[in-house]
């Protein structure tokens, strides 16, 4: 490749995406590129001499009539091969284009092309690290690429050439160094992609003082922190309210006004607890951080809890720019979150030198993140956008909290997660979530008994649960022992005893490591066969899926007489094997000189081994220990697990806790004026549900506020129930799975995007399946959760698409923010109550019945009720929203709880109506958006 080069950029429209399964070409596109500029387009129809599919045509907007008369491929064959003759060929997917193209030269006895090709896609995963999403449709319109006609060739061809000019625009920028990295490592890169980048890198600039060059890394140069602004003078009257949020160009709201006004006085005087719901649509977050911002300081901060960390991010980025406006001076936030949602520098550069290590996906992730580091401030991995944890890079670069010294770690003061802590230690806000200040309470961050915000606090004790039991993670400790041992002594691999044989001390505290290794796998082993045995081998076991066997108070009482002294055992050979292993570790790093680029990976091994065990310590020094919350079934239920009904490794014991009140008293004795707000936090405007939760007694009037939401719901969503909708039964049958699927085919077969919402994963799974076979998965794009990604992947996925139906379950019922034509339908099949066979359900359960109450009244129905108004929420998010809300279970109408579970929904209009009529009503009330929008195009 050379200056003067041609790119060919090439993009095809086929019939299907196999030749041999009958696809073919119907439409040709081309730009001819030389020097950054197109030169020639080539747009060609081709009669396929076969059907078109249904798919295709409304994809494509390519009907049959339109390829009537043009020629056939064989006639235009010869003159498109030597269109692209002396060119390299460029397409977003070129290994899809360009095989395709010469099968069908070959199909019709012309030469197929051997002309070096790049791939569009692979440089924009490198280039653009950080993108939710690589179709070409989401990368033209983020580099504001014009695109026409997405899905037809000559238009996807000429925006693939603007999108290949845009990344090597960007290419050409990154720091000189940087360049070089990616250009050594390129050689996997689909076909000539590699040396088009080494082609590039030819002329890598020197680095430039925006950036800093540790190792082989470049880094973007630390930003300062933001100034602390003087401290404001909150707006005390409705006037002055009103004109700080003129400033900010935000609207006055009486119920945000009196939020402000009661967490204000509160923070003043009595400090007591408050429970404040705020309607959708209220302005919640600047509702309490607009007072806040007028008592805090670095000596006395604002913590906000949030439920997730997607929602951190959403307050840090949205809501601060906000309260900025309000006070005419910027406010800086720290998001704080577990380490391990951070790349720790030294890990990485580490895992540059481990050439062999990694397979392709890798391999471009280390290319992408090379890029990344250039660009990000925060380390955070969660902006990479990355689908899974299956992959070893990922496990390999992780941060584990460890950020080492000066002397033992080169990227000590650039280390993302330490620059982090030190923010946070003299930030005026905090955002964290509800897991990671359960775990975390006690750290430095929040000393000082700091205010806290508990924002979507429904959530709180769900969120904190997890934290508060234990896990004896039986099946990652026999991991973790089998994986020392092969580090230590394994004859196919570099290892520890090969790195040490010379030192006669070390080899001796190998030796002392490896035996406690094999003595505490014996230990594990024999935990797993004997309660496999005890409580599984003689019953009858399903062929897949978990089993749990919940534990009796006797059964506990005669596991820690059974295994109290292996426990014991167990503990004391992890200590010292940490003990041997934190030896290990600071001789490495102290004299790093002396060991060879191999060794790395071995010590890197060996911290990830390291740092699990540390992690595993805490359950195994509880379960030695006995400790008295593990022999108390009204805290925790104990359970026996077993993932994998054939495999005894795969048993695990869990202890989950089951009323996290006490435990939730505790963490906020450690907070002033602790405020719990919401959009959902009461049932029929009672409070004693959340209360109880929370480990009160109740709230007094006065630590009650209850907003209404300022939309106007009757005029924004109407309810639609199926009036022939089937009771669901208990377990999942072929009849009921073909009405959720008729219904939904039926019911999304429209231009507006869907949110499904189920109880169930595996009914999910058989519906999706189900769908894929009818037309509907020809016009609509169908994301379903755990089967085509995450929940985290397919919400991304969601809110970039213009014509999907997702499929989702628990998460999706509440959290996700799809305004306007993103969202303009939800679909609930079934009411949101949890599994009645569900451990800890059915531990509460008995709590509450010894206690004289009726569980269904106390707990699940409370619990229901607020995740369907969650649910309802999901539907208007902005005042010119509008949605329709459809139930497809009987029970909302004709139980006297479901018809109380309507009640506690937003006074809408409610029609019962057939399934079948469903769509026609749909149409009917989301018309006059359209409409409007149209018009608003218009003008």
């Amino acid at each position: 490749m050379n200056p003067d080069t041609v790119y060919a950029v090439i993009d095809l429209e086929t019939t299907g995406p196999d030749l041999k399964n009958g696809g073919r070409i119907i439409q040709f596109g081309c730009a001819l590129v030389r020097r950054g500029h197109v030169i020639q387009t080539v747009s060609q129809l081709v009669n396929p001499d076969a059907p078109v599919p249904q798919s295709i045509q409304q994809l494509t907007g390519i009907t049959p009539d339109m390829l009537v008369s043009a020629p056939y491929f064989d006639e235009v064959a010869g003159a498109l091969a030597g269109l692209l003759s002396d060119s390299v060929i460029v397409a977003h997917n070129v290994n899809f284009d360009y095989p395709f193209f010469n099968a069908e030269l070959r199909r019709v006895g012309v030469p197929p092309l051997t002309n070096k090709a790049i791939d569009t896609v692979q440089l924009a995963q490198i280039l653009l690290p950080n993108q939710p999403s690589y179709r070409l449709a989401d990368l033209t319109k983020v580099l504001e690429i014009k695109h026409d006609n997405p899905h037809q060739a000559d238009s996807d061809a000429i925006s693939t050439a603007g999108l290949l000019q845009k990344l090597t625009k960007k290419f050409t920028k990154l720091p000189g160094p940087t360049q070089r990295l990616i250009a050594a490592r390129s050689d996997f890169l689909v076909r000539e992609t590699g040396e088009y980048i080494r082609f590039l890198a030819q002329r890598a600039p020197a680095i430039t003082k925006n950036y800093v060059q540790v190792q082989d890394l470049v880094v973007a140069n630390p930003t300062a922190p933001i100034p602390r602004a003087p401290q404001p003078d909150f707006p005390a009257t409705d006037k002055a309210k009103r004109h700080a949020l003129k400033a900010a160009k935000l609207r006055f709201r009486f119920g945000q006004a009196k939020m402000m006004d009661k967490i204000y006085a509160n923070a003043k005087t009595d400090q007591l607890p408050l429970l404040i719901e705020a309607g959708t649509g209220l302005g919640k977050s600047l509702g309490y951080l607009t007072p806040l911002a007028a008592i805090a300081t670095p000596k006395k901060k604002v913590i906000v809890a949030t439920s997730t960390t997607v929602l951190q991010q959403q307050l840090a980025s949205n809501t601060f720019t906000e309260l900025g406006k309000v006070y005419g001076s910027k406010f800086d936030a720290v998001v704080l979150k577990s380490a391990r949602h951070f790349i720790d520098l030294n890990k990485f550069a580490t895992t540059l030198h481990m050439t062999g290590d990694f397979n392709r996906a890798d391999q471009l992730l280390q290319l992408r993140i090379c890029v990344w580091l250039t660009q990000t401030q925060t380390g955070d991995i969660d902006d990479l956008h990355l689908t899974g944890d299956q992959s070893m890079l990922m496990r390999r670069i992780r941060h584990t909290g460890d950020f080492g010294s000066n002397q033992s770690n080169p990227f000590f003061k650039f280390d993302f997660y330490r620059r982090l802590l030190e923010r946070a230690d003299q930030a005026t806000f905090i955002i964290t979530n509800h897991a990671f200040l359960a775990r975390h309470y006690e750290d430095s961050s929040f000393a000082d008994q700091p205010y806290l915000v508990v924002d979507e606090a429904h959530r709180f004790a769900d969120n904190v649960a997890p934290g508060l039991g234990v896990h004896f993670n039986l099946t990652q400790l026999r991991r973790l022992f089998n994986s020392l041992t092969t580090i230590i002594t394994h004859p196919e691999t570099n290892n520890l005893s090969s790195i040490y044989q010379h030192d006669a001390l070390v080899s001796y505290q190998l030796t002392q490591m490896e035996q406690s290794a094999n003595r505490a796998l014996k230990t594990v082993e024999g935990i797993q066969t004997q309660l496999f045995h005890h409580y599984f081998s003689h019953r009858q076991r399903p062929h897949n899926g978990s089993i749990n066997q919940v534990l009796t108070e006797g059964e506990v009482q005669e596991f820690f007489n059974r295994f109290g002294d292996s426990a014991q055992e167990l503990e004391r050979n992890i200590r010292l094997i940490l003990q041997v292993a934190t030896k290990l570790r600071t001789d490495y790093l102290r004299t790093r000189s002396r060991f060879v680029a191999s060794d790395a990976q071995v010590f890197q091994r060996l911290d990830e081994i390291s740092s699990a065990l540390e992690q595993q310590l805490i359950a195994v020094h509880d379960v030695a220990e006995a400790t008295p919350r593990l022999q108390t079934t009204e805290l925790t239920v104990p359970l026996v697990q077993l993932k994998h009904p054939d495999d005894l490794t795969s048993l695990t014991l869990r202890w989950r806790a089951v009323d996290t009140g006490v435990r939730i008293q505790e963490l906020l004795s450690h907070f002033t004026a602790p405020v719990f707000t919401g959009a959902t936090l009461t049932v029929r405007r009672r409070t004693n549900f959340l209360a109880h939760e929370l480990g009160y007694n109740s709230f007094k009037p006065e630590q009650v506020l209850i907003t209404r939401s300022p939309f106007k719901f009757r005029d924004q969503a109407r309810i639609l129930l199926a009036s022939d909708a089937p009771e669901a039964p208990t377990t999942i049958t072929p009849e009921y799975i073909k009405y959720l699927v008729d219904s939904i085919s039926a019911l999304v077969d429209n231009e507006h995007q869907t949110l499904v919402l189920f109880t169930s994963l595996n009914t999910i799974k058989a519906v999706y399946n189900e769908l894929c076979s009818r037309p509907v998965a020809g016009n609509k794009e169908i994301l379903a959760q755990g089967v085509t990604g995450s929940a985290a992947k397919i919400a991304r996925r969601f809110a970039v698409s213009t014509n999907a139906v997702l499929l989702g379950a628990a998460s999706f019922f509440e959290g996700v923010d799809y305004p306007s034509k993103q969202l303009e339908s939800v679909i609930v099949t079934r009411l949101p109550f949890a599994n009645p066979s569900d451990p800890v359900v059915k531990a509460r359960a008995e709590v509450l019945k010894a206690n004289g109450l009726d569980p269904f009244k106390v707990d699940a129905l409370p619990r229901a009720t607020l995740q369907l108004r969650q649910a309802f929420g999901r539907l208007i998010r902005r005042e010119d929203d509008r949605g329709v809300f459809i139930i497809l279970d009987p029970r909302f109408t004709k139980t006297q709880f479901g018809r109380g579970m309507q009640k506690s929904l937003p006074h809408v209009d409610t029609d019962l109506m057939t399934t079948a009529e469903i769509p026609a009503a749909i149409e009917q009330w989301l018309k006059p958006l359209a409409t409007d929008l149209q018009e608003t195009e218009r003008k």
